[in-house]
């Protein structure tokens, strides 16, 4: 079995690359002798135009396998996410996460991944929630939990990471945000902040969307890989 690559400027398609071909599927140069098109996440859509199968990120096309939606890919990629995450934290603030106040918006794979890796450096970690599952989830692995109703006073947090895709921090909420603390948006489009209020009240606010692709491309086109080569044979006959 043959593939081709035509773009790797997502540079985890480099990587996932080479993973295929340890497995001893071969990557062709031209897409006349391939099997299938492998393809990173958001493509440009003009290598969306073929007859072949095609393996992509974020696509929603007849021909196209869309691998973020596959479980496997999604938990393994929250976890290059937080660690992502934590560098940024690291990084962009003048806190220590030792003993910071961390509030966590949404308890998704994301969330749960975020938890447990920034549970090692604080127990100070509360967890936002709509579901009363989640908030209990979230309750049991050691976090204090609270519903969207409650973020009127965000005062005390030094870190708040959103990871939910739709508006919930807005105007009311960002006005109660303290100006040392550091605003992560790792939710997809449109996110969860109000970017225009947020630079309104000066406050330190990174949309940070596609962090493995920055932060561990090697690990994260394995992942992609790994994901594409369990999906062959369900897509491929």
């Amino acid at each position: 079995m043959r593939f081709f690559a035509p773009d790797k400027s997502d540079k985890r398609i480099e990587y996932a690359c080479k993973f295929l071909e340890e497995k001893g599927i071969e990557e062709s140069l031209f897409e006349s002798d391939s099997d299938f098109v492998l393809l990173g996440v958001n493509p440009d859509k003009k290598y969306l135009d073929t007859t072949l199968p095609v393996f992509a990120g974020n696509v929603s096309k007849p021909n196209v396998t869309d691998y973020t939606k596959n479980e496997q890919f999604a938990v393994k990629n929250a976890y290059l996410t937080a660690e992502g995450t934590i560098s940024l934290m690291i990084k962009e603030s003048d806190f220590s996460l030792i003993n910071s106040n961390i509030l966590i918006l949404g308890y998704g794979r994301i969330g749960k991944a975020l938890h447990k890796y920034l549970n090692t450096f604080t127990k100070n970690i509360t967890i936002c929630a709509r579901s009363e599952e989640a908030r209990c989830c979230a309750f049991l692995n050691g976090a204090e939990s609270i519903d969207f109703s409650k973020l009127n006073n965000l005062i005390k947090f030094d870190y708040i990471i959103n990871t939910v895709p739709h508006p919930v921090l807005n105007k009311k909420e960002l006005s109660s945000v303290s100006k040392s603390a550091l605003i992560i948006d790792l939710a997809s489009f449109p996110g969860g902040i109000d970017i225009h209020y947020s630079k309104a009240y000066e406050l330190n606010t990174i949309v940070a969307r596609g962090l493995p692709a920055q932060y561990s491309p090697m690990a994260a086109g394995n992942v992609v890989g790994e994901t594409v080569l369990n999906l062959i044979t369900e897509v491929i006959a």
